[in-house]
């Protein structure tokens, strides 16, 4: 049976380490955290002993993403502050850390600076046994690129299938890179809103049913690719007014049924 994971519920005003026992409480198996301060990781990474959730992964910060690409200073900085990060990973034994390769629309062009230094964070990671997870984002050829490059089959790659709709709904990631599968973001939104024009505001983070996503379809592809990881929701309570007037509590169990229509679609066959 695959374990239901969900990340921290950014915006929902409790602190990542305080919503974990919430998270327990609907039935989660396990979290990741947005949160990227190391002693907010230390304090969640106790926490989710005394509460036997597992800490799946880290999802490492993006606003500066695009520097790497630059050869410029500040893409170093960026560097190093990914491989605090790994560092930290390590430490309370966290194994996979998601990265972004870009941040929004406009972007700096592919570079060679910036494929080495992906390379040199995927062997500073494996070194320390944290496997790197790139994800999918905008329709830029900066993803495929970073793939290509990677050839390490310790480090893959991360689907989220929100991304997928709404920003590159042509796109058969899978089909690119499934068998690099290593986890999951699942979100649900209405696509893309406005042909033609990819916006980050249709990245909605909605409970899965509650958007335009084919759940039978989504089911359907991971058992293709034979996936047994965990279905790993990233959702927020932001996205609604509805789930806004939910207490945390009421948010994360209905969070929770969601995750378990999925996970019997995958499992049934249907």
């Amino acid at each position: 049976m695959n374990p239901l994971n969900i990340s921290t519920i950014i915006g929902c005003g409790l602190p990542e380490q305080e919503q974990l026992p919430l998270i327990r409480q609907a039935g989660f198996d396990g979290f990741f955290a947005a949160d990227t301060n190391a002693d907010s990781l230390k304090l969640c990474a106790g926490m989710a002993r005394q509460l036997g959730l597992v800490f799946e992964t880290v999802h490492a910060p993006f606003k500066e993403t695009n520097h790497i690409w630059e050869p410029k200073e500040a893409g170093e900085e960026y560097l190093s502050s990914l491989k605090e990060l790994v560092d930290v990973c390590s430490q309370i034994q966290v194994g996979k850390c998601i990265v972004h390769v870009t941040m929004g629309n406009i972007v700096p062009e592919v570079s060679q600076v910036g494929l080495d230094r992906f390379g040199q964070l995927c062997d500073y990671a494996k070194a320390r046994e944290v496997c790197i997870c790139f994800e999918n984002l905008e329709p830029h050829p900066h993803l495929e690129a970073v793939m290509a490059y990677m050839d390490d089959s310790y480090h893959g790659f991360c689907w989220d299938i929100g991304h997928n709709i709404c920003y590159t709904p042509q796109t058969d990631w899978m089909k690119k890179y499934g068998r690099r599968l290593k986890c999951l973001h699942v979100h649900d939104n209405k696509g893309v809103t406005q042909p033609g024009n990819i916006d980050y505001r249709d990245d909605l983070h909605l409970l899965p049913f509650d958007g335009s996503l084919d759940w039978d379809w989504f089911a359907r592809t991971l058992r293709e690719y034979h996936y047994e990881g965990p279905i790993t929701l990233e959702v927020s309570n932001q996205g609604k007014e509805e789930y806004q007037k939910m207490p945390l509590e009421q948010y994360l169990t209905a969070a929770y049924d969601r995750g378990c229509r999925i996970r019997e679609k995958l499992e049934s066959g249907l």
